[in-house]
Order: structure tokens, then C-alpha cells, then sequence
């Protein structure tokens, strides 16, 4: 079954429970040397999010509204996002710790609907680009050393 991880999620985004689907996959993030746990800094109103390992500090850039999803991906709404701004690191309201699990949840309108909507007025996408058209992602966030959970820390419709 096909399940909407964007691209640039692939190696990263595992699938958790029965209920993925074409149309929505949860999933948490775990980095390629198999950690769970990573510093979260974000720009632009949590419209940048960028993750870094806290085993091997590889860097992954979990979310850009400006290059990710139906607005940024199919759109290019780049011009929306200031570059310039600078991360700010996020820190546990609990215990002020900053390593945390990321869960995410990503909607998407599905293959057939982007075929149709792109693959078939604009040659420069393909079938395959759809799981990077998505419509929504939601993150969610879990204090790795205490344990505190912020659901829903960041969703951002992309359509």
C-alpha cells in the first residue's frame, strides 16, 4: 500500500499503528542511525522546523512550509518565508530539557486526486511526486526526559 511520506520524510518516517492509509500515515521520526530523540529548533512561526540528532547530530528539516506540501511543493510559495530569521531552540515547559520524540501525522487528497490536479495540466510533475503534494502535518512532541507531551506542538494545512 502507497502512503503519503513526503519525499524527504522516506528514510525517516516510520509508520506506527493499522489504520495508514493512501489518504494519512502516522509515524514517528527516528534518525538513520536509529535514534528517536532530537533537538527541535524552528523559524518562521514553526513554519521551518529543523531536527538535529541527539546521538549523531545529523540534521533533518522535518517541515518547510516554503518548499513542503500542496502550497510549497506544487505552488512554490517560497516568497512567504523569511529566510533570515533566526531558529529558536524549543525547550520542555516541564523540566527544560530539549530532546524530545517527534511524532507526525501527514493528510493527503491521495494519488488519483493528484494526477489529476497537476500530472495532468503540468508536465514537470509526475505520478510519483504526489506523496509531496500533501494537505496537512501535524507534529507532535514528547519530552525525552520527562516524559511531558504536546500534542499537536505544530500543524500547518499546506493546501
Amino acid at each position: 500500500m502507497d502512503l503519503p511520506i513526503p519525499s524527504h520524510l522516506r528514510q525517516y518516517l516510520i509508520p506506527v499503528g493499522d489504520e495508514n492509509c493512501e489518504y494519512e500515515v502516522v509515524g514517528n521520526i527516528q534518525c538513520s542511525c536509529g535514534n528517536e530523540e532530537f533537538e527541535i529548533w524552528e523559524s518562521n512561526g514553526r513554519c521551518v522546523i529543523r531536527l538535529v540528532c541527539a546521538r549523531c547530530g545529523k540534521e533533518i528539516i522535518l517541515f518547510d512550509a516554503g518548499q513542503h506540501g500542496w502550497n510549497g511543493f506544487v505552488c512554490g510559495e517560497e516568497e512567504y518565508i523569511d529566510r533570515t530569521l533566526p531558529f529558536q531552540q524549543y525547550i520542555c515547559a516541564h523540566c527544560g530539557k530539549n530532546r524530545f520524540r517527534i511524532c507526525v501525522s501527514i493528510n493527503s487528497q491521495g494519488r488519483e486526486d493528484f494526477i489529476e490536479e497537476c500530472v495532468a495540466y503540468d508536465p514537470s510533475f509526475s505520478a510519483d511526486d504526489w506523496t509531496d503534494g500533501f494537505e496537512c502535518i501535524a507534529v507532535s512532541v514528547s519530552c525525552g526526559k520527562c516524559g511531558a507531551e504536546e500534542e499537536k506542538w505544530m500543524i500547518e494545512e499546506c493546501m
